[in-house]
């Protein structure tokens, strides 16, 4: 429409020249034209000049009224976060300044009752776990009128799901962090606690010591007691969770237990080893049936860098029915470590045979002599017992335990360049010894050998993975080996194979090497020359090292461990791993048989020393034999059951008559003390009565209460 006034595509009403008052048209301003109202005329009336209004008006902020004010002995220093039930804030003790994270409800679900209690329920379910890697909860209150709040363990630290946006994450490093999480649910489930919403914001890693990526598991906001799964706090067939982490029993409303976790983890473990998670990008709906019902590419398909034997670790985790996935986050987390150790020796593999490539039994017509030499008799006592042709070669990580796609009667399935390179190998199967560390020379049929390692059959219990075994055959003489894998007899059954266990070997001698060789092939070989036995000079660099190993070993779990009296269990597992790496490195130095019997030693009682310290049952006892109170209190942070705890005190103070009596004159001494408000006093003398009676449960709880008063922190 063309206006009669300027000639502008616009009503004549509303012309900006009228508005403006004058003949030119209106500035070519890229501006909306000024509101008109029923109330304007043409006619322009001279008003004094006003000061412009801002285009955007800012509206003054909100004052947190939460900040500055003091709960309990805390001030709230600053807002932390906000989530979908309540709000997070830093918190400073006015006595010692140690900083918590203090967590309030909203306030406008207080009337909720439900929420209430579910808001409260992480802090009974935390309680009840008591694991080193979940998040501390110390107290719980409200607020008149209401409220309600935690107080809580303040973690300086980053959400894993800080990481998983950078991309996939390496398994060495990813696998670490698994194990942790897999260890705090364990006995979150051992407590009959489901965390039920389990995801990466969820995971808090923070530095302890020399542990950069130590786990902190939050928010059990929703987790619930499997005991109590009837009860009105959720009601039956409500979905509570995160769509990318949820379970199929989770989606379809189904009651949950421990494995439902265990699903929710193998979906944080594929997006650690992919950068997302199994079904990213779909619609919720989309996504939820897709839990149900689809299965999820491989992680090593889509990151070739994620070894099979991971990836099927990860996609057992992720079964559709809980009862195909593993039995315990436990079992996750021992399938996770021995399999990043398997693809962290892939690069020399142990050759596993397959049910077509090794006949258990053959007719002497079928048996031939290797690779068309003359027939001459072998001095060798192995017998070959495979056919002359091509065999597989040494099976990779993703060939392991299935049997190799058959080309013709005669070979497998091989790239043009592989046949070519190709040596063909010759089956062996013969009897070997088999002398695990600390035990006995036993027996076995060695079903297949290579350069690199041997199968062997066993129909009994297998030795533990990645234990250091020495293996003797015939003619080639005694080597060190590493278990490297097991097949176990349901696996043995699905494989049509026999069940026993591979081993790699470790260092062999030059001319070992050349007898494991010429036996691949088929060729006789010559009975090596025993070794005769030299005296070797002590090596100076694992003697310097030796000295201090033979002091430590003196000492208690503590001193060979090097660690102080009230360290914490994963502190307790890394140095053992770390010593025990330590000192497989000296053995591979050419050390004399002394220092070779003085590493052995050292190796047998830093075993001891880890079991003992490593496990809070077996802890406990020792260190209330030794009235070490500090390290009773880490097994109760690490989740000793209070049944066990009293068990091993009916020990205790049947060997140490008098005990109770001797400190209970001390707890008098210190209500007296708290009674006149000397709190510091008061911890004192608790503590003493702990070197006391380090197995009062009581006493220890008293000591944390006093703690949470004091400005001295001990």
């Amino acid at each position: 429409m063309n206006c009669e006034k300027c000639g502008g595509n616009h009503p004549s009403s509303s012309c900006p020249q009228a508005w403006l008052g004058g003949d030119l048209p209106f500035p070519a301003l890229d501006l909306p034209p000024p509101p008109t109202s029923d109330a304007h005329t043409p006619t322009h009336i001279p008003m004094p000049p006003q000061p412009l209004a801002p285009m955007f008006t800012t509206p003054a902020p909100t004052v947190d009224p939460l900040l500055g004010m003091t709960v309990g002995s805390y001030r709230i220093l600053k807002l932390l976060g906000t989530g979908g039930m309540g709000s997070v804030y830093l918190g400073e003790h006015t006595g010692i300044g140690s900083k918590v994270a203090i967590k309030f409800l909203h306030e406008h679900l207080a009337n909720n009752a439900d929420l209430v209690q579910r808001f409260y329920a992480e802090a009974r379910s935390v309680n009840v776990i008591g694991h080193a890697n979940i998040v501390s909860i110390f107290d719980m209150n409200v607020l008149p009128p209401s409220r309600y709040y935690l107080v809580m363990e303040y973690l300086d630290g980053k959400s894993l799901e800080m990481l998983v946006q950078q991309g996939p994450m390496p398994m060495s490093r990813a696998v670490p962090i698994l194990v942790q999480v897999c260890d705090a649910l364990d006995q979150a489930h051992e407590a009959k606690v489901v965390h039920r919403d389990l995801k990466p914001e969820n995971l808090i890693l923070v530095k302890r010591g020399r542990q950069e990526d130590f786990v902190k598991v939050l928010d059990f906001g929703i987790a619930k007691l499997q005991s109590t799964m009837a009860s009105r706090k959720t009601a039956t067939g409500v979905i509570i969770g995160t769509p990318d982490y949820m379970a199929p029993e989770q989606a379809q409303g189904e009651n949950v237990d421990s494995r439902t976790d265990q699903y929710s983890l193998g979906v944080i473990a594929y997006e650690l080893a992919t950068g997302k998670t199994p079904f990213a990008g779909l619609p919720i709906t989309s996504m939820l049936v897709a839990h149900l019902s689809q299965d999820p590419r491989p992680p090593h398909e889509v990151n070739p860098s994620v070894s099979p034997a991971i990836s099927q670790v990860i996609l057992k985790a992720l079964a559709k029915k809980p009862e195909a996935r593993f039995r315990t986050c436990g079992d996750f987390a021992i399938a996770l470590e021995e399999a990043l150790k398997a693809s962290s020796t892939s690069s020399v593999p142990v050759f596993v045979p397959s049910p077509s490539s090794i006949p258990l039994t053959e007719s002497a017509a079928a048996r031939v002599t290797p690779a068309q030499l003359p027939d001459v008799p072998s001095p060798s006592k192995v017998t070959p017992m495979g056919p002359p042709g091509p065999v597989a070669p040494p099976v990779s990580q993703s060939q392991q335990g299935k049997a190799p796609t058959p080309v013709g009667a005669r070979g497998f399935e091989r790239t043009p360049a592989q046949a070519v390179a190709a040596i063909p190998r010759h089956v062996a199967r013969f009897d070997v010894k088999v002398k695990p560390e600390g035990g006995a020379d036993q027996t076995y049929t060695c079903q297949d050998v290579s350069r690199a390692g041997c199968f062997i059959i066993c129909e009994t219990a297998l030795p533990r993975v990645f234990s250091r075994v020495t293996v003797t055959i015939p003619d080639v003489g005694s080597m060190l080996g590493d278990v490297v894998r097991h097949v176990t007899k349901e696996q043995a059954e699905a494989w049509n194979m026999p069940a026993g266990f591979g081993v790699q070997f470790v260092a062999p001698r030059p001319e070992q090497r050349e007898a494991l060789d010429n036996i691949t092939r088929g060729l006789p070989i010559t009975p090596l020359a025993p070794q005769t036995p030299t005296s070797q000079a002590d090596d100076p660099l694992a003697e310097k090292l030796l000295t201090d190993v033979r002091k430590r070993i003196q000492g208690d779990h503590y001193v060979v461990l090097g660690l102080p009296l009230d360290v914490d269990f994963p502190q307790v597992k890394a140095r053992g791993r770390e010593l025990s790496s330590q000192l497989m490195e000296l053995g591979k130095r050419p050390i004399s048989a002394g220092q070779r019997k003085q590493l052995e030693a050292a190796q047998d009682r830093l075993k001891v020393a880890v079991d003992v310290l490593g496990v809070p049952s077996k802890r406990v006892e020792f260190d209330g034999m030794r009235f070490n109170w500090k390290g009773v209190g880490a097994c109760l942070s690490g989740g000793l059951r209070v049944t066990e705890l009293e068990e091993v005190r009916k020990r205790f103070l049947k060997a140490n008559e008098g005990t109770e009596a001797r400190s209970a004159l001390h707890v008098l001494t210190a209500n007296g003390h708290e009674r006149d408000g000397a709190v510091a006093d008061a911890l004192r003398v608790v503590e003493h009565a702990l070197s006391i009676d380090p197995l009062n449960l009581e006493l220890h709880h008293r000591r944390k209460a006093l703690l949470r008063k004091t400005p001295l922190k001990k």
